[in-house]
Order: C-alpha cells, then structure tokens, then sequence
C-alpha cells in the first residue's frame, strides 16, 4: 500500500476527510472487491511463532469482557522485576481453545505488511498510529461496549465480525474509565441509541471518530481484524513544548510569590500568561509544533543491503549568528543570512560538534524533513557558515 487513497478505495479521501475524520462513523464496504490482505492466517500465526516479541505487554487475553491473568497466559516464573513476563504459547493456545480472545498489541513493530499501513496513515494524518490485531472465536465478544482515546480505522482480515455502533461519543477523552462493573453499566446506560450494526467481511474498513461508543460481537467463524490507532497531537502537547521555551527564561525559573500575597501574587501571574502568550505565538514555537507533529511519525529508512551509502560530514566554518526573525530563526554569516525553518534544531546542535553527517543530524532530530536538511545545509556551504569534510 502506497497511500491513504490505497488503503480506503474505494472511498474518496478528500470525502473521507471533509465529512467523517473527527466528525462520525463511517462503513465502507469491500467485500468481493479485490483487496491486498494485510494479515492473513498464516501470516498471523507466523508473527505469533515470533516468541521473545510476546510478553504481558504485547500480548492480552480476554473472555467474556475480561481480562486473562497473566499467570494464565504468561510464564511468571521467567519474567523479573522490571521485566515484563514472557507469553507461554501453550497457555495462549489452551485459552483460545476455551474461547478466550487474542490481543497483540503493536503488531506494525513486528510486520512490514502492517507497518506500511501504520506509516502512511501516521503521515497522511501527523499522528502516531499504532497498529492492534484482533482474533476471537465463534459467537464470543471479548468487550463490552466502550470507546477509545483515539480515532481508529479497522480493517478486516479474515471471518466475519458484528459491530455495533452507538450514537454517544465521549467529549475527546483522555483516559479510560475504571474497569469494572460499574464503569460496564454506565457505558450500557449512557451509549444513546443505536446509530448502525454492521457485518464487517474481509476488505471491510471502519472509521470510528475518538470516544465513538461500540461494541462487537464475532460471527459463526473465527475472525482476525487489525485496527489502526490515530492519535494526532492534542493541545495538552503544547504544555510540554512551552515549558522547553520557558526554562530558558529567568522569570519562569524564578521562586513564585506567596500566594497568600494577593498583592504580589496576582500581577506575577498575570505577568506571566503574558509571556506565555508571547512564546506560544512566536513564529519559533510554531516550528517547534510542526517538529512534534512530524516526530509522532517520522520512520528510519528501509535497509537495502548490500548497497552501501557513504555519508557526506559537515564541520562548522565561519563565523554566525542565530536570531529568532518574523518567520523563526534566521542565521546570519558575512556572506548573508538563511532562514532555518523546522530544521534549526539540527543545525544548530551540528554548530557545536566539530562533525556530523546527515544521519547523524536526522538521527538526534528524527523530526526534520531530510530534504528540507539538505538544501538548508547547501545553503550554509554557500555562506561560508559549513563546509563538507572528508574523515575518511
């Protein structure tokens, strides 16, 4: 698969987009259309055989809503402090054979097929997205009704699963509701009608928005679907980003006024909201937002041995200046300035090392756009700022 367009075709993406990303539920059916399967039987089976992947992390069991022990599925005895318990296949295999169903959590980790997925779709959207699959047993509903903390797209692999889709979705949740009784009939009362049920069949996606309530329930077979979990960055990011610009400012790092003292108190906080006002509508922090989008995403390049690539190195030359302009940092030498975009956090750790090659820079900075590095770094060259070095 090439791209979002490949994933949902039929569909149309620009659709997809204007009417149901974040806003409502969406079937589009597949079936009898010809489709490239991304985990049949045999391959799941062979990702399974895969053992020092499978611990009480990566794999879950469940049974009539519930959770397995992980006594019952793991080997306890092997695991150590710190050190999540390996799965005993034979455990697994003698659940699943009372109908408990299997979870494997991050399967892309472990399949390229399912990784291209992942990858499009974390670029298509600028968010992390994490890749489940799913195998439950004939009639068996291994959750009650719940909703996630992130968008999902489930496509169906093999057999035949019911869903049930309700009308309720929680206000852009952020953490889960307590397991239990309680939290199991509070999601029953308060799901609202419901909104469609749908068979879902091999090729089948569905696209349920964040915080959708449903439900499943498989068919006469068995069935496998994978589902992908769209978690773009929310505002409570920003927090995290504004802190790093703000620990480089004297007034943040300073003690904070009694409380108590309302004279003093009062205009300090106010003083500064109006600094952090200025930091999150700086030109910089936009960049530094468009790095942490592309970091949710960013994948190291696919081996191609036995091809080698020699890396080209980069040394500082001359003398500069980084400033932070109208549209962000701008670094200025004699010969000129060149503004920096979202790669002047590369480029401004490379003007501390005495080298540093591309994959050095997109290593430490997995963010910056490779392309945009190169022509910024030409850039340079031309400015007497950088020159390339031979360390051979």
């Amino acid at each position: 698969m090439r791209s979002f367009a490949d994933f949902i075709a039929p569909f149309d993406p620009v659709e997809f987009k204007a009417h149901y990303y974040g806003k409502q539920p969406l079937h589009i059916p597949r079936h009898g259309q010809p489709f490239t399967n991304p985990l049949p039987w045999q391959r799941f089976n062979q990702l399974l055989d895969i053992a020092p992947h499978w611990n009480e992390d990566t794999l879950k069991l469940s049974y009539k809503s519930r959770s397995a022990l992980v006594e019952n599925y793991c080997d306890t005895g092997h695991g150590g402090r710190g050190i999540p318990a390996p799965a005993d296949a034979r455990k697994v295999r003698a659940l699943a054979g009372l109908g408990a169903s299997i979870v494997t959590n991050g399967i892309h980790k472990i399949s390229p097929e399912v990784d291209a997925i992942a990858q499009s779709l974390g670029r298509e959207f600028a968010a992390r997205c994490v890749a489940n699959a799913y195998c439950s047993f004939q009639g068996i509903q291994a959750f009650g009704t719940h909703f996630d903390l992130h968008d999902v797209l489930a496509i169906q692999a093999e057999g035949e699963k019911l869903w049930h889709v309700y009308a309720a979705r929680a206000d852009n949740p952020v953490h889960f509701l307590p397991p239990g009784d309680e939290a199991e009939q509070w999601l029953i009362n308060n799901r609202g009608r419901l909104l469609f049920e749908v068979t879902m069949r091999p090729g089948d996606i569905l696209y349920l928005p964040r915080g959708q309530f449903h439900d499943a329930v498989t068919g006469a077979a068995a069935s496998l679907h994978v589902t992908f979990g769209i978690e773009p960055a929310t505002g409570l990011a920003l927090f995290e980003l504004l802190k790093v610009q703000a620990v480089n400012l004297s007034e943040f790092r300073a003690s904070l006024p009694d409380a108590t003292d309302a004279g003093k108190f009062a205009p300090h906080l106010e003083a500064l909201g109006r600094k952090l006002l200025q930091l999150a509508t700086a030109p910089a922090f936009a960049l530094d937002v468009l790095n942490h989008q592309r970091g949710l995403w960013s994948h190291p390049p696919a081996f191609d041995l036995p091809n080698q690539h020699r890396p080209q190195y980069y040394s500082p030359a001359g003398p500069f200046e980084i400033r932070n302009g109208r549209a962000g940092p701008v670094i200025s030498g004699d010969r000129g300035e060149q503004g920096l975009g979202s790669t002047w956090p590369a480029v401004e750790w490379l003007l501390q090392q005495r080298a540093a090659s591309i994959a050095d820079l997109i290593g430490r900075f997995p963010f910056v756009d490779e392309s945009e590095l190169r022509s910024v770094l030409t850039a340079l060259i031309g400015l007497g700022i950088v020159v390339e070095v031979d360390i051979s």
